[in-house]
């Protein structure tokens, strides 16, 4: 008998159209998708295919026209405004292709940011060093200890996405949404943060959904789908174990 799965959240009937003067444009048609906790999820597809869109959605960084996301048996789609917001910083991180650092912040700064926002109605003391000590302590999780007290222009591309990761990791999220992480990284840095996201899940049994145009990246997960024209027209679950690398 097969085990039951541990669904951490789902889309449900998600549909999005944009109105472009007076046409209507559909960006998701009917989507229906689950995602399991612990599991690498790769989503990949033509330019245009709505996969960032899907990824917004799931995030609660867009809203759908139809349809709902139910996160831990919850539908994400019947709370306020304030009610996603604090939602999203709480339970879901998000790392994007441009790291989106502000650049006259140190990284030790920019990783601290989320936490602050969480905490922003109960103000910081000069002596609470919670959020310090939490942000040192994922910077070093990274790798870039020693890369604190350093700010955006004075990184590496593979440094910025590592400082974006550890941004996203502070508040301890159940889902990392990341679109093309490695979609501007070299080579080797593109296998660094590879190499992260695959250390993450094994030691963290931490969930990642993630945008990709790259086949071989896309080898990570243990689950593809693939989109066109803004419907799921394939699913494939890969062979590897966590940790494995081809």
């Amino acid at each position: 008998m097969e085990a039951s799965k541990d669904v951490l959240t789902c889309a449900k009937d998600i549909t999005k159209d944009y109105q472009v003067g007076k046409s209507t444009l559909r960006v998701l048609n009917e989507i229906n998708l689950e995602i399991c906790r612990g599991e690498i999820l790769m989503i990949l597809g033509p330019s245009g295919a709505g996969k960032s869109t899907l990824l917004h959605i799931f995030g609660l960084l867009d809203t759908p026209t139809s349809g709902h996301v139910v996160y831990e048996g919850e539908n994400l789609s019947q709370l306020s405004p304030r009610l996603q917001a604090e939602k999203r910083n709480k339970h879901f991180g998000f790392v994007f292709q441009f790291y989106h650092l502000l650049p006259d912040f140190t990284a030790l700064e920019n990783v601290m940011m989320p936490r602050l926002i969480e905490r922003r109605r109960r103000p910081l003391h000069h002596d609470d060093k919670t959020g310090l000590e939490r942000a040192a302590e994922v910077l070093d999780r990274v790798g870039l200890k020693d890369r604190s007290h350093h700010r955006p222009d004075q990184l590496s591309g593979g440094e910025r996405q590592r400082v974006a990761f550890a941004r996203a990791l502070i508040n301890e999220p159940a889902i990392l949404f990341c679109d093309e992480p490695t979609g501007n990284l070299d080579t080797r840095n593109s296998r660094e943060i590879q190499d992260l996201i695959l250390e993450l899940n094994t030691s963290n049994n931490q969930t990642f959904v993630i945008v990709t145009h790259d086949e071989n990246f896309a080898e990570l997960g243990k689950r593809r789908i693939r989109m066109v024209d803004g419907r799921i027209v394939d699913h494939a679950s890969t062979v590897p174990q966590k940790g494995e690398r081809g």
